[in-house]
């Protein structure tokens, strides 16, 4: 098959493409995991898949979901489903997943479109192919529910951004809404889009009802999802937050990474002075302890590579831990005092994920220049998340972000693209 004839045919159904071809990856790399571990890289997901089980029982249903404030109900309501129908078998999860993820490669195509066809369709590939992607479809995790109505919503809220209708407001206000029910994370990012969702629609000259329509639309769809955990939390534990997750974060990650930068404090000094902390106040309030979990597996800015169960299982000493008065002293000590397969990985990694941060930071030029507002609803996406789990850079907290990074990243790949291919027809 010439090569202008099969280009024509995968740009007449680019998103059908990219679905198949993400499918087909996934379903590759599914293959070639054996054993049910490979499921269960984070410690979070043995949690998820234990809330399944009590969610497959008939007899336990209602006190589970009554019960369970750490997480949000609706990923662990999906297990419990696959659970109930399937048995103790993980990789059914990760099945239906893979299917799920090839859906969001397809929605990052079509985010892409909105700017050209052509970074559509470079978008989606990439997607298809990214490593994060890839690897979190393969776990017992929320990333992958989370991130598909995530994408849904950036898709919807950009679509809105250009032609402001009802219809786009109340599908981006309840994908986001669902995806706040898996991780609740997004909530405080729907919050802040009500306002801008009235501002957007003034601004293209939209009749005040009609904008204060559009933003209402958006705020019900946003709150229904949530409304029945926020409903239960208030009736039966007199709380108002979503979960009783608010300082686990910040207790775990934020406040030793800061003042291991701030003054140098060892990370795991500060781990063991919150534990005690927290030891002494439940104490005082006739809580039964818990020791602080911190995980040790995504050190540094870890490449997405590094997720993968089969890397992960690679003998590696612990970041955090490593000596080192600065962070420049701990990276070296890390990587070169005494190098083994995975800090080698861990190098090749880094050094590959240079390119791709300089394709990003040039989308992002490329797109201030031609299209300002969609580069400021890009940049107010990444400042979000980015301020929201502070030094924390790893795949797990990056995946948010993957879906316009992965379009930013195709924009100047689409330039290139359009120089050399009318070279090729001839």
């Amino acid at each position: 098959m010439h090569f202008p004839t099969m280009a024509c045919r995968i740009a007449a159904h680019p998103l059908k493409t990219v679905f198949l071809l993400a499918l087909l990856v996934r379903l590759i790399n599914l293959a070639f995991l054996t054993g049910n571990q490979s499921f269960f890289a984070e410690t979070d997901a043995f949690a998820y898949w234990k809330l399944g089980a009590g969610l497959a029982r008939p007899e336990s249903f209602w006190s589970t979901l009554l019960a369970e404030t750490d997480r949000m109900p609706l990923y662990p309501l999906l297990l419990g489903g696959i659970r109930h129908i399937f048995g103790d078998d993980p990789r059914m999860v990760a099945i239906l997943q893979a299917v799920i993820d090839a859906g969001t490669c397809a929605l990052i195509a079509a985010l892409g479109a909105l700017i050209s066809p052509l970074v559509g369709l470079i978008a989606g590939i990439l997607a298809a192919l990214s490593v994060t992607l890839i690897v979190f479809s393969t776990q017992i995790l929320t990333e992958t529910a989370s991130l598909f109505f995530f994408t849904l919503m950036l898709l919807a809220g950009a679509r809105f951004l250009r032609h402001p209708t009802n219809t786009l407001a109340i599908i981006a206000g309840l994908a986001g809404g669902i995806a706040s029910a898996t991780r609740p994370a997004v909530a405080p990012l729907l919050a802040a889009a009500v306002p801008l969702v009235l501002v957007i629609a003034l601004m293209q000259r939209r009749g005040f009802a009609e904008a204060l329509a559009a933003a209402l639309l958006f705020a019900v769809g946003a709150a229904a999802p949530i409304a029945p955990v926020l409903l239960r939390n208030v009736i039966h534990y007199g709380s108002f937050s979503l979960t009783t997750q608010t300082g686990h974060h910040l207790a775990d990650w934020i406040v030793p990474l800061v003042t291991e930068r701030a003054d140098g404090t060892p990370y795991q000094k500060t781990v063991d002075r919150m534990e005690a902390l927290y030891a002494q106040r439940a104490q005082t309030t006739l809580c039964a302890p818990r020791k602080l979990e911190c995980s040790t597996e995504h050190d540094l800015t870890s490449p997405a590579l590094l997720i993968d169960p089969r890397l992960r299982a690679l003998p590696k000493p612990s970041f955090y831990n490593t000596p080192g008065a600065s962070l420049w002293e701990k990276t070296r000590a890390y990587l070169f005092d005494d190098p083994a397969a995975y800090q080698v990985l861990l190098i090749v990694g880094l050094v590959a994920m240079l390119p791709i941060l300089m394709l990003e930071a040039a989308g992002f030029v490329m797109l201030a220049r031609t299209l300002p507002w969609a580069a400021v609803f890009a940049g107010g996406v990444l400042a979000y998340f980015l301020l929201l789990n502070g030094p924390v850079a790893t795949p797990k907290y990056r995946l948010p972000m993957e879906p316009v990074l992965i379009v930013l990243a195709a924009i100047p790949l689409a330039r290139l693209a359009e120089r050399v291919l009318p070279r090729r027809s001839r």
